[in-house]
């Protein structure tokens, strides 16, 4: 029996200011998970990202939530599953943040800090131009750069010798004050993760980390809100955009444990279903031979572009891994220096971003599913030249030939006006196309 078709605007929660989200597509998504999975039956979100497809489906299924990245495994699971945490955790673990909010971290930091709130206060753009671009502890300790923050930069390196702090203490401080947050702001963020390394209630620890990212994401410094670049402070002909200024006191002057609080009680007062969900950390392959047998639908929004969406998030990666990651560099003209995005070396490169192996990992995913005998819900969002936007490294065309080998039904429905295309061959689908979203549905007789 196939469930009816469930149609509304309730329970859509964003977590992050996320790349190709698909929160305005929710009803959309669950209205066609629904026309193909039987009623009791599990869906799979294989690419989840921000959680939010998985918390919409969660509430009419069992959802098995799936990613390679570490901070969208600790979102799912703060969304998706049972915790203790209620708003009352929430306020008393803030009670303790305040009581140490003039840390040793803080003072270390403070010839930083101080500058920072000087140029804020001053209007000074040369100063902030040289924090948003040799802010970076860490970058500064690796190459050395004379700017205009370096004495300061000295002088907090000599703090945290004296203070005995380590790398793990300042962690987000060091690497990425300056940059994507304000020294004062990333020094908050590095007293939370403090408190949450010390918390001894596995699952209510994973909330208290959840919304640390959510919080980071909103006050990250940058275009987007996103951790791909820093803000690019200066336009072609090397003058100083009043971007900088801009950004940086609407964003930077943000309080990070105001705001904390208020995620943690959204985390704390998040409706839940009482459904049994799964959250998995892995490859897609990986995961896909990991679902539970409830599972008959899978539902996949992969990366379709040459943007590898994990330099996106790496700061997020970084926190909720909790380790001291090593920086990838780059080399130009010969000389190698540290990524301008100050990018974890390790960080996963999806096959789907890369054009030349997209279309064999598309092949396993549809040979895998199409093996199990579950459905397939496939996103697709049409390439618009005209809006400059980044051409997919695979065409729809490409997509339902593949998919056309290995399941007996593959249909377009756009999100557009819910129209329908029984498509058997690729050359029936124009190459560009005005839809802002479509779905490749793939099933078998």
């Amino acid at each position: 029996m196939i469930q009816e078709t469930i149609y509304n605007t309730a329970s859509s929660f964003r977590t992050l200011n996320y790349l190709g989200s698909k929160l305005r597509l929710l009803d959309f998504i669950e209205e066609h998970v629904n026309r193909v999975t039987p009623l009791g039956a599990g869906v799979c979100d294989l690419f989840a990202g921000s959680g939010c497809v998985s918390y919409k489906l969660s509430q009419h299924f069992p959802v098995t939530a799936c990613d390679i990245q570490h901070y969208s495994k600790v979102i799912c699971k703060a969304l998706l599953q049972p915790s203790t945490f209620k708003k009352e955790t929430a306020m008393a673990f803030m009670a303790e943040i305040r009581k140490t909010e003039n840390t040793l971290l803080k003072d270390a930091f403070a010839p930083l800090i101080d500058m920072e709130n000087d140029a804020l206060s001053n209007h000074d753009l040369n100063l902030l131009t040289d924090i948003v671009e040799h802010g970076s502890l860490k970058v500064f300790n690796l190459e050395k750069t004379e700017s205009l923050v370096s004495s300061a930069q000295i002088q907090v390196n000599n703090n945290l010798k004296k203070a005995g702090l380590t790398c793990k203490d300042s962690l987000i401080s060091c690497y990425y004050g300056g940059v994507f947050f304000s020294y004062l702001q990333a020094v908050q963020i590095d007293v939370i993760l403090s408190s949450i390394r010390q918390y001894s209630n596995a699952e209510e620890k994973n909330v208290l980390l959840a919304a640390l990212l959510s919080t980071a994401s909103d006050i990250a410094c940058t275009v987007g809100k996103h951790f791909a670049q820093p803000i690019k402070a200066r336009d072609p002909k090397g003058n100083i955009k009043t971007l900088v200024y801009n950004k940086a006191i609407k964003d930077k002057t943000i309080d990070v444990f105001t705001l904390y609080e208020e995620w943690l009680i959204k985390y704390a007062t998040l409706q839940k279903w009482q459904h049994h969900n799964a959250v998995l950390n892995g490859d897609y392959m990986d995961c896909l031979g990991l679902l539970p047998d409830n599972v008959r639908t899978v539902y996949a929004d992969p990366p379709y572009t040459r943007d590898h969406y994990s330099r996106f998030y790496h700061v997020l990666e970084t926190m909720a891994l909790d380790d001291v990651p090593e920086i990838s560099t780059v080399t130009i003209h010969g000389s190698t220096h540290v990524s301008n995005g100050i990018y974890r070396k390790d960080r996963h490169q999806s096959p789907f971003c890369i054009k030349s192996k997209a279309p064999k990992a598309f092949e396993n995913m549809f040979k895998t599913v199409s093996a199990s005998n579950r459905n397939l819900l496939l996103s697709y969002s049409p390439f618009d030249e005209s809006k400059g936007s980044h051409p997919r490294v695979v065409t729809i065309s490409q997509l339902i030939s593949s998919a056309s080998e290995y399941f007996d039904n593959v249909d377009v429905v756009s999100a557009g006006h819910f129209s329908h295309n029984k498509l058997n061959s690729s050359e029936h689908f124009l190459e560009s196309s005005n839809e802002a979203e479509m779905l490749i549905v793939c099933t078998n007789r």
